[in-house]
């Protein structure tokens, strides 16, 4: 599945329950017409209240909206037209931080689904200057990285479900054909606390951790712990 990304941060000093209302208006606008209508599923994923672990620096989006659509094309169409992009820009635009609306497409690659997590971990990837292409940055993912983190299960039993999204370039959104990041790391736990233990785990420290660091520019990463509110299917 192809997935729309809009990552959203409020406008200084202003209430959350205001900035959510103002863009859950805009989103059932932009589902309820036009292109917006091929939607398969969407979610509002909110940052969560509690404070994370001491080592996770986290971002300042407040979150993550995910729409999930059956190909690109689709994205392309909801991106394009004036009626959507209304929605996502102008109703939303007067409670938002100016400049900080991040818009990215991606393909969503499942890696495993236990059926359990009430908190989610997103990572906001932007590759090591040591991978030339982004092309080279997913499959080092998706060959190396990503099984090596597999193959711990001290690491992985904390995961109820494990996704990646491999970002794509795409017409209408931040940058276009140039994405300012490379993937979209999804990780579900069972609390924050959970969390934080998964990431003390000495495995994670000895093996997982010192390849992310190889892997992953963190200066220009953006890291974030949600929960989840479904707006559309399952």
């Amino acid at each position: 599945m192809t997935k729309l990304f809009v990552f959203v941060r409020a406008a200084a000093g202003l209430e959350r329950e205001t900035f959510w209302r103002a863009w859950g208006v805009a989103f059932a606008g932009l589902l309820g017409s036009g292109p917006g209508q091929m939607t398969r599923r969407a979610l509002e994923n909110r940052a969560v209240s509690e404070t994370g672990p001491q080592e996770l620096p986290l971002s300042p989006f407040d979150g993550v909206y995910e729409l999930w659509f059956d190909d690109v094309s689709h994205v392309e169409a909801v991106l394009s037209d004036p009626r959507c992009r209304e929605s996502l820009e102008t109703e939303a635009a007067h409670v938002t931080e100016p400049g900080s609306t991040l818009v990215l497409v991606a393909e969503e690659a499942v890696q495993f689904d236990r059926g359990f997590g009430a908190v989610k971990f997103m990572g906001l990837s932007r590759r090591a200057a040591t991978f030339a292409s982004r092309e080279d940055w997913i499959r080092y993912w998706i060959q190396v990285h990503g099984p090596l983190a597999h193959e711990i299960p001290e690491f992985t039993r904390y995961y109820g479900r494990y996704v990646h999204n491999y970002v794509i370039p795409c017409a209408g959104a931040t940058n276009g054909l140039d994405p300012p990041f490379d993937g979209i790391v999804e990780e579900c736990v069972d609390s924050v606390g959970s969390f934080a233990r998964c990431l003390s785990e000495p495995k994670y420290l000895e093996i997982v951790r010192p390849d992310e660091q190889r892997f992953v520019d963190f200066a220009g990463s953006h890291m974030l712990l949600v929960r989840e509110q479904p707006l559309l299917g399952p």
